[in-house]
């Protein structure tokens, strides 16, 4: 599943020509492939036409924001790129939605392109589906995993956990081991019926979040060095 690929191809969506320029001209030096969107209309467009590997794009633009070009992507096709979110001031509401669909990051304007840079080229883009009940487990570990470069999914109930995980070939899946053992056999087998790799963690509501954090990244760590 972990696997080196071709040139990388990035999409940069702002609805400001001097941002799009800028950035498309330093992504093509850093020997990226790279195209552009004006709004999010062009950009959901371009997703559903072409393959790219990560989305740069402003999260506020009009008639269609970042996380409706996410959301509807998400419906209309199985394999999606990476996004990365932008903007020139804080959202709490529209970031937590960012997350919730499986964002690789949010970043603030004025955007750094050393950190934008280093997102694509760190963790390989390595997926994280989070399936906790506890709001504040989630949220922390949610955190320091995205913190770090990995795309983060959450989500609560169990159905959505096993649509995610036929959506996404997920590096790994972070589960509770208290929920009903049929659950946690459901995603089990769902994980073998699609010949994945995908490591299944668990953990319950006593452990910390930073030692669950240190736990889920050894044993990616640890994964990327066997394949390597």
């Amino acid at each position: 599943m972990i696997q080196s690929i071709k040139t990388t191809r990035i999409l940069v969506v702002d609805d400001h020509p001097a941002i799009r320029e800028t950035m498309t001209d330093i992504l093509t030096e850093e020997g990226f492939f790279s195209d552009f969107a004006a709004d999010g209309i062009k950009a959901l467009e371009k997703c559903l036409t072409e393959e790219f590997d990560f989305v740069l794009i402003d999260i506020q633009m009009p008639e269609m924001n970042g996380v409706e070009v996410l959301r509807e992507l998400k419906e209309k096709r199985n394999k999606i790129p990476k996004f990365i979110f932008f903007t020139a001031y804080s959202t709490p509401e529209l970031r937590q939605q960012a997350l919730s669909l499986g964002s690789y990051a949010f970043l603030k304007k004025p955007i750094k392109v050393e950190k934008i840079l280093n997102l694509i080229r760190e963790k390989s883009g390595l997926a994280i589906l989070i399936h906790l009940s506890d709001d504040h487990q989630i949220s922390c570990i949610t955190k320091l995993l995205s913190d770090q470069g990995y795309m983060v999914t959450q989500t609560k109930k169990h159905d959505e956990a096993l649509i995610q995980l036929r959506q996404i070939d997920y590096n790994c899946i972070v589960f509770d081991s208290d929920s009903p053992g049929i659950n946690q056999d459901s995603i089990r087998s769902t994980i073998k019926s699609l010949k994945s790799d995908t490591l299944c963690i668990e953990t319950n509501e006593d452990e910390t979040p930073k030692n669950l954090f240190s736990r889920v990244s050894f044993h990616l760590d640890r994964s990327l060095k066997v394949l390597n």
